[in-house]
């Protein structure tokens, strides 16, 4: 066995699917089951929600960086998505008090290397502020 054969994967499935379906919409079903070594059926069936194994998700997750390029930008929708699949478990306070959490790290982290956050990340601060309370001016 050689080093760095074995990946922990790194995409969520939901993201990964709809990544190769992207790249998938370019060509055919069977020139992508090819450059991926696997079988026309079994991209069409992961594309149609089935659960890879690990070592054909290992595959797709391959073929898809080999790409190299990036079919569109993040938006805040698909962080939404990621991050409400990842915080499954928080109640819906915790999972928006981490969204604001990360939006802000966002931000930290491109102030840092000076760049202007992207317009996605600009989005999602606007996103996670706290909404205003209708409490004092609420009907009784």
């Amino acid at each position: 066995m050689t080093a760095g054969r074995h990946t922990v994967p790194t995409l969520p499935i939901a993201l990964l699917r709809d990544a190769v379906a992207r790249e998938a919409g370019q060509v055919s079903l069977r020139r992508v089951a090819k450059e991926i070594s696997m079988s026309p059926n079994g991209v069409r069936d992961f594309l149609h929600g089935a659960t890879p194994r690990s070592a054909t998700r290992t595959k797709l997750e391959r073929w898809l960086s080999s790409k190299g390029r990036v079919t569109r930008p993040p938006n805040v929708g698909q962080f939404i998505r990621l991050l409400n699949e990842v915080s499954g478990d928080l109640s819906p306070q915790q999972t928006e008090q981490m969204g604001r959490h990360l939006a802000a790290l966002l931000v930290e982290s491109y102030e840092v290397r000076r760049l202007a956050p992207p317009r996605w990340v600009r989005e999602l601060v606007r996103h996670y502020e706290p909404r205003a309370s209708t409490g004092a001016s609420g009907v009784a």
